[in-house]
């Protein structure tokens, strides 16, 4: 319907008449509040969902905008909506696409097609008073449970590499290459553009397998007694640990580094922590489990959703070389759990597998066995407890990914971000929470691509 003042008129005629008619002997004190109270749609049989969106007003813009965007897909063109205002006598809807701003008077039992610009006119009582607001309906323009990956380097080093190993200290990225010769380091502050410095004190032979960040510095050890660090990845510091060989660095836990090391008197394997890296505490009373790995494994420290500390190492190789099928646990690292049997199908994954922790879920990469599965890592929505492959579309890594082992992954979320202007949160979203994949083993194939990737959901400003 068109709007024509006379409707208004009438309208209002009709309630003045109203009130002198019911009562004659008082004063009708006619409400001059034409503000927006609510915007609800209501379901119907294609759209069951719409009565949960939920519509406030943006003040600043005078928009009536859900803030939560209603899922992927779902239509607006044909919606019951109805508005409540303080007061109203009649409310039009003014179509902003059209030249003449078409107008529509409000019944509550017709359509609108919301993805037409509107604006809404309330007028109240006493025919004066009027209030205008802009009407916007948000609906997400991609899945947010899909992950969408992209190459971004087909060969970010051009050594061949015998041992890499990627991290991130300081909101900077850190991947290193080892050919049998020398080290070289790749260094980049997004993932994008890539610098070269030069190594200095750094162990001539490097498997780099055990290079752990802890305290704003990175910890290596060579299966020696001998531990490196550095606190910016390019200038080194060694120490020596006398009376112990350090079979490897587990993870990070707390306040501590967790490790292995070997006695030197009895060559028997104990666990290990320091606060420091540099003065160790190892535990003799009792010998590391069997099965457990000390090298080729993943490990991870992360929170549980609680915020208890825990870590997790999956898969690897025992003292004597042998593939483990294991999946350890712990909150102290002294104390270890197996749940392997509750992680049988990690085991086409369980050799040079990379764990991250991403969207309350574990993700574990690796190279799969099966070639009919196209995925090629598995999630943990459990803090690591069971495993499962992804079952959906969203999951799955781009057919032009290689299938590998031993690569690195990290996730990118840095704390700062230089030349940030006034957008800056929503430009420190938009650049954060990427999972970085570096490289890898396809068989006897040296891989020195980096894939670049990212949930949906994580680059929405409302999670």
């Amino acid at each position: 319907m068109k709007f024509k003042f006379f409707r208004l008129v009438l309208l209002f005629s009709i309630h003045v008449s109203l009130h002198s008619c019911l009562n004659t002997d008082n004063t009708t004190v006619l409400s001059t509040d034409a503000s927006f109270s609510s915007l609800t749609f209501a379901a119907n049989d294609s759209i069951p969902y719409l009565n949960s969106a939920v519509f406030t007003l943006d003040n600043d813009s005078k928009t009536i905008v859900n803030l939560d965007s209603l899922p992927f897909s779902t239509r607006i063109d044909s919606v019951f909506p109805t508005f409540s205002f303080s007061s109203s006598l009649a409310a039009f809807l003014f179509n902003l696409d059209t030249p003449e701003n078409d107008s529509t008077y409000i019944t509550g039992k017709d359509t609108v097609d919301f993805r037409i610009n509107y604006m809404v006119r309330n007028y109240v009582s006493n025919q004066i008073a009027s209030k205008d607001y802009f009407i916007k309906v948000n609906v997400h323009k991609v899945k947010p449970e899909l992950y969408v990956w992209k190459e971004v380097s087909n060969k970010l080093d051009s050594h061949t590499a015998l041992n890499q190993k990627a991290i991130v200290l300081n909101d900077t990225i850190l991947y290193y290459v080892y050919d049998g010769t020398n080290t070289y380091l790749n260094k980049s502050i997004d993932g994008n553009s890539w610098n070269t410095p030069t190594l200095t004190n750094f162990p001539a032979i490097s498997t780099l397998n055990d290079m752990i960040q802890f305290n704003g510095k990175l910890f290596l050890t060579q299966k020696d007694n001998k531990i490196y660090s550095s606190s910016n990845g390019i200038d080194w510091s060694v120490k020596l640990i006398p009376d112990y060989t350090f079979k490897s660095l587990i993870c990070t836990l707390k306040t501590q580094i967790c490790g292995v090391v070997k006695s030197n008197v009895n060559n028997k394997l104990y666990f290990a922590t320091s606060s420091d890296g540099i003065i160790w505490e190892v535990f003799t009373n009792s010998e590391i489990p069997n099965k457990f790995p000390v090298s080729d494994f993943a490990s991870l420290s992360f929170s549980s959703r609680t915020g208890k500390a825990k870590a997790i190492v999956i898969g690897g190789k025992d003292v004597n070389g042998l593939t483990l099928k294991t999946n350890w646990n712990t909150e102290n690292g002294t104390y270890w759990r197996d749940y392997s049997e509750n992680s049988k199908s990690l085991d086409s994954l369980l050799i040079g597998a990379s764990v991250i922790a991403y969207d309350d879920k574990l993700l574990l990469f690796g190279k799969g066995i099966n070639a009919n599965k196209p995925n090629h890592f598995r999630e943990s929505i459990d803090e690591g407890f069971t495993w499962q492959t992804p079952d959906t579309l969203n999951n799955k890594l781009p057919t032009a990914y290689t299938t590998r082992s031993y690569q690195s992954v990290v996730v990118y979320k840095p704390s700062t971000l230089t030349g940030v202007q006034s957008d800056g949160m929503k430009q420190q979203i938009l650049e954060s929470n990427h999972i970085f994949i570096f490289g890898g083993k396809a068989g006897t194939t040296v891989l020195s691509d980096v894939w670049k990737g990212k949930l949906n959901r994580k680059s929405f400003l409302r999670q």
